[in-house]
């Protein structure tokens, strides 16, 4: 990949040249644009790579670090339905169709060997097509759960509720905050000779040497109740659920908890207690939700500092930080941030970890959930029993240099 080092601009130029000579009729040049453009999403560690069809040209951006940042360059719009046809040629999709929306995938191999699998979704728009490449790198290795972030305390519940012979696991946060990460850490430390595991994914992300992974298709009937009704005849111990998404899903969930398995699964909610609320709306009996959830775990996502540029800086009494600390704060304390370089692109950071917030249900948790007691005051009671909240992990990460209050307060604040 080295010699793929130089500027992306350069290459975009070389290859729109070529295809504004040929009148956009040449192959070749095309595929040398679109190449390009992976390679260089390669070279920059791109999550996503996203291709939008504006009057004026074809706006490229790209999600590093979970940042979206936009190219200064778009691709004209002569060659814009060549790039888009290429894609979908790649991805195993119908080039003929641009009036609704298709998936499909590319595994891209450069000079025989394999890099990674990208995940490639289309949609029609008013300028044309939109499409959006998630890239996936086959070649990295499964994490470890600890591996994920998580701090010592936060690591034994977290692992105390994945051992457990029964009962239902929700990890919860927004889309790209790393859930089925740690769905998959958890799983791969369950995978043992002895146990039968079992996953319903929509997508299945990666596969799991052991384990039985489902991939859901509701085209042919099978869709997460389906599925679940199915996993309760096929001698599992452990299931991991993609996702919940309607109530039947969650009452099919429950049940399967309630009959022995564990059951691990996602939720898209802002925080821990949130959970108990959202399944309560969906229609779970307050009993039944008592009985059969055992731990939630609330994450997110935040940029952690470049070890290539990496300072110090004291934290000034009375500074915006020090507010932002409140009690953690201690005069003197030192903080670090990064400068920014070409290691990060100027940023000052480079990759991410997560923060996370674990809730463990214990008799006076259930207790609330029986009594369907208000939701700050449950959070209050789960603080009470032990629980961290988001801001207090990232607190304790940024003390010890992993990240900075500023990515933090954006991730969980926005501001």
């Amino acid at each position: 990949m080295q010699e793929k080092a130089c500027s992306w601009y350069i290459w975009v130029r070389q290859a729109v040249r070529e295809v504004n000579q040929s009148g956009g009729n040449s192959l070749s040049a095309v595929v040398s644009l679109v190449n390009s453009m992976i390679d260089q999403a390669i070279l920059w560690r791109v999550s996503d790579l996203h291709l939008e069809p504006m009057r004026d040209g074809m706006r490229v951006r790209y999600r590093r670090d979970g940042l979206l940042q936009e190219d200064v360059r778009k691709l004209p719009k002569e060659i814009e339905a060549a790039v888009i046809s290429r894609l979908k040629v790649m991805a195993g999709m119908d080039i003929v169709q641009r009036q609704r929306p298709q998936d499909g995938h590319i595994r891209y191999e450069r000079d025989g060997k394999k890099w990674l699998d990208i995940r490639v979704a289309s949609m029609p728009v008013t300028n044309g097509e939109m499409m959006v490449l998630r890239f996936m790198n086959l070649e990295d290795e499964m994490l470890k759960v600890a591996e994920l972030g998580f701090s010592k305390r936060n690591q034994q519940k977290f692992e105390t509720l994945i051992h457990r012979p029964a009962g239902m696991l929700v990890i919860c946060g927004p889309m790209n905050s790393g859930k089925t990460t740690s769905l998959y850490a958890a799983m791969n430390a369950l995978n043992v000779s002895e146990a039968k595991l079992i996953t319903l994914e929509d997508p299945v992300e990666r596969d799991l040497a052991g384990v039985n992974q489902v991939q859901i298709n509701p085209k042919v009937g099978l869709d997460y109740v389906t599925g679940l009704r199915a996993v309760l005849r096929q001698d599992a111990e452990k299931v991991l659920l993609g996702e919940i998404r309607d109530s039947q899903t969650a009452e099919m969930a429950v049940r399967i908890a309630l009959t022995g398995h564990l059951l691990m699964t996602t939720l898209h909610t802002e925080d821990a207690p949130s959970v108990i609320f959202r399944l309560l709306e969906m229609g779970i009996k307050p009993y039944l939700l008592a009985a059969t959830l055992s731990g939630i775990v609330a994450q997110r996502l935040v940029r952690c500092v470049c070890p290539a540029c990496r300072c110090s800086h004291v934290v000034e009494e009375g500074s915006c930080e020090a507010a932002l600390l409140g009690d953690s704060y201690e005069p003197g304390m030192v903080l670090w941030h990064g400068r920014g370089c070409i290691h990060c692109g100027g940023t000052g950071y480079y990759g991410r970890m997560a923060l996370h917030e674990v809730l463990v249900m214990d008799d006076c948790l259930r207790q609330a959930v029986l009594q369907q007691c208000e939701r700050q005051e449950f959070s209050h009671i789960a603080v009470e029993h032990g629980m961290e909240s988001l801001w207090q992990d990232g607190i304790l990460k940024v003390k010890a240099g992993f990240t900075t209050l500023a990515e933090v307060r954006r991730v969980l604040y926005g501001s």
